[in-house]
């Protein structure tokens, strides 16, 4: 029965207007909040001075090239003083590199060129059927013809594509007589279904597989197909079907194709390699852990086609090993207590393996380091306790040029000696950037974690006209989840959104990645436990300061981040009074199987885990106030997540607000959601009154 039918039309009215009064004066513009000028005034300081955009090395005239500011200039190899006038060098032609195309968020290629040009492999009718291209034409090759339903060729599924990162199903060998693909059955996996069109005169459906914990998973399996012959080789991928087939790729050599291979729990990974002619495989390599493995470890191939560098955590931080695909390992080149991040340069002719790592006295602090091939000469080269990047190596290896910066302290480059001594400032830092925008820098923070083992690192940023004689409310910007990290080392400005005049603070929280698997596997089995207890220690080390009113604390995300505002203002009443969830997993038997049941297993193995996680469970345990923010046609984190959660409090008449977007996903793009996300935030936390506009 509708309002109306309950009630004379005229009362129906008048409550809706009253309604919708009420509404308006609880929501305005983001550009009407109180210091939505200042919101706009700030954001990028500058600060860039110290950065250079190019280096180029003339070994002869033994100098170091570089652009500045739109100059050339040139230094010697050994320093002294930086020169302008005349050219550098020529880069000599880049070599052609095949880049297949990548499909969308959580989706895959459905046209994927071969490296000659020749050929597209094309997903047509759930198929791979491959369509010459090129003057010497032909006719298209059915390479399958069995896709039909819920089995397909060529393509993989959502939840293959958003957690492992499968953004193609179809993959050419180098000499392009060979097409690799899937061979995908998404029968098992129940669908979810999201109502389209709720803007609209009609609604529609759109469903498609969704596995959530616990759920059958789809099976994938691999095919190899030779164009010359026409034959199709199946690839042994193991007996079990509930296990994970991925990161699919050739050997340079194009004689095996090379795949990761990963139980349902995801504790262990093989790195697989199979005889394309005869679909054999062998595991060359396996890495265990007693949380979760990481599922895609660094493999980059020397030019030998044969040997290759492979990132290992088998003492508990990703380290660097040298291997042959057909011979096993040939040396561990780091065995290091810190995190080893990228590979920066290998120069096979002289040895060398350079790299970068979290080596520094302040852990997300990154130090340039090298080794050689055989494992020998193990050093690092960068000494200050700065984050370090934009490495270049000279060709004869006796000096490299990085940038180094932190937060708050702004960028400069310098030429320096491998024993780590600087040769010379190519760039100096700006003078205080901030000084112009009225804002202190913001500040690198450091305190213990809840359990006092590990030290953390957050960010805090003041509002403009900072008094420490003043209080200020807190608002805390909380991710916090595995897989990504968010305080930065690298210099950046204030979050603008202390225009309002709020503090604004984050943290990594335990549970996050670049620390090890320690600090990672801290929320193993306790998702919104250690991460949450993190985000309250945030709160209790600021609160210590005489200007940070600890009686007006507000946490927002979006995501995970979401999730983490909602367990924050649940677990920690007393110390979180406000918060706004943006699209958040509000109980994780509501999100895909990957994700969750690498950190979580399946609720079946983890029931008290589970309970203690959800956000719905400890639903009652609500003091404080709460926005929820969905987009309706979220495909990731589904608006049943929001409604659970709603309807939750609503039978216990619990109070709280949400705000739903018809036609939104899960990266809300409407100006709305801006509005009301700060709009709650400075009204609940006492720095705008609606009533006074």
């Amino acid at each position: 029965m509708s309002i109306a039918d309950a009630m004379p039309v005229r009362a129906a009215l008048a409550l809706v207007a009253a309604l919708a009064c009420h509404a308006n004066a609880q929501w305005a513009p983001l550009a009407d909040l109180p210091g939505a000028d200042e919101v706009r005034r700030l954001g990028d300081p500058g600060g860039r001075a110290g950065r250079i955009s190019e280096v180029r090395w003339d070994a002869p005239a033994r100098r170091a090239w570089f652009q500045h500011a739109g100059r050339w200039k040139w230094i010697a190899f050994d320093g002294g003083a930086v020169q302008e006038g005349g050219e550098p060098p020529e880069l000599p032609p880049a070599k052609p590199e095949y880049r297949p195309p990548r499909g969308g968020r959580a989706k895959q290629a459905t046209e994927v060129p071969s490296p000659d040009g020749a050929w597209v492999a094309a997903h047509r009718d759930l198929n791979v059927v491959l369509e010459p291209r090129g003057p010497q034409g032909g006719s298209p090759v059915q390479a399958t013809a069995e896709g039909a339903g819920q089995r397909w060729f060529g393509r993989a599924d959502w939840v293959y594509g958003e957690e492992l990162d499968q953004s193609s199903a179809m993959w050419w060998s180098p000499d392009s007589r060979r097409i690799a693909y899937y061979d995908f059955d998404e029968s098992p996996v129940p669908q979810y279904a999201l109502l389209a069109g709720l803007a609209g005169l009609r609604t529609r459906v759109e469903s498609c597989g969704y596995p959530k914990p616990g759920d059958p998973n789809p099976v994938a399996r691999l095919e190899v197909f030779d164009l010359a012959t026409r034959a199709r080789t199946k690839i042994d991928v193991g007996a079990s079907a509930d296990q994970y087939v991925y990161g699919v790729r050739w050997s340079p050599n194009g004689d095996a194709l090379l795949w990761f291979r990963a139980p349902r729990r995801q504790d262990s990974v093989e790195l697989m390699s199979s005889d394309p002619a005869t679909g054999a495989s062998r595991t060359v390599i396996a890495e265990r852990q007693p949380t979760w493995q990481e599922n895609a470890p660094t493999l980059r191939f020397l030019s030998d086609g044969r040997r290759f560098i492979w990132e290992s955590e088998s003492n508990g931080f990703s380290n660097w090993e040298l291997w042959d695909l057909h011979s096993g390992r040939i040396a561990r080149l780091t065995d290091d207590p810190w995190v080893a991040e990228s590979i920066v340069h290998i120069d096979e002719d002289a040895g060398w393996v350079y790299y970068s790592a979290r080596s520094s006295r302040t852990a997300i602090h990154s130090q340039l380091h090298r080794v050689r091939l055989d494992g020998s000469a193990r050093e690092r080269l960068t000494k200050d306790d700065l984050h370090h990047s934009g490495f270049r190596i000279a060709p004869d290896h006796s000096c490299f040029v990085a940038t180094r910066q932190s937060v708050g302290v702004p960028p400069s480059t310098a030429l320096f000696a491998m024993d780590g001594r600087v040769l010379a400032e190519l760039a100096k830092p700006s003078p205080d950037p901030f000084a112009k925008q009225g804002v202190p820098a913001p500040e690198l923070l450091r305190f213990p974690s809840a359990d006092g083992a590990f030290e953390l690192y957050g960010i805090l940023c003041k509002p403009p006209d900072f008094d420490p004689a003043k209080r200020y409310p807190l608002v805390v910007e909380a991710y916090g989840g595995p897989l990504f990290a968010t305080v930065s080392p690298q210099f950046e400005g204030v979050d603008p959104q202390v225009g309002h005049g709020v503090l604004i603070a984050r943290v990594d929280n335990r549970g996050t990645p670049g620390r090890g698997k320690a600090f990672e596997g801290a929320t193993y089995l306790r998702l919104g436990g250690p991460d949450v207890d993190d985000q309250a220690a945030l709160v209790k080390e600021l609160a210590k300061r005489p200007y940070v009113d600890a009686s007006r604390v507000g946490i927002t995300g979006h995501s995970y981040g979401g999730y983490m505002a909602l367990m924050a203002v649940l677990r920690h009443p007393d110390t979180f009074h406000v918060a706004v969830a943006g699209a958040p997993p509000t109980d994780w038997r509501q999100y895909d199987t990957i994700y969750t049941e690498r950190v979580m297993r399946t609720p079946a193995e983890n029931e008290a885990g589970y309970d203690a996680a959800s956000a719905v469970k400890l639903a009652a345990r609500l003091k404080g106030r709460v926005l929820l923010l969905h987009g309706m046609m979220d495909d990731n984190v589904h608006p049943s997540n929001t409604f659970a959660l709603a309807a939750a409090w609503q039978s216990k008449d619990i109070p709280f607000e949400m705000q739903l977007f018809p036609n939104d996903d899960h990266g809300i793009a409407s100006p709305a959601y801006g509005s009301a996300k700060w709009g709650f935030l400075l009204r609940n936390l006492g720095l705008w009154d609606p009533d006074d506009r």
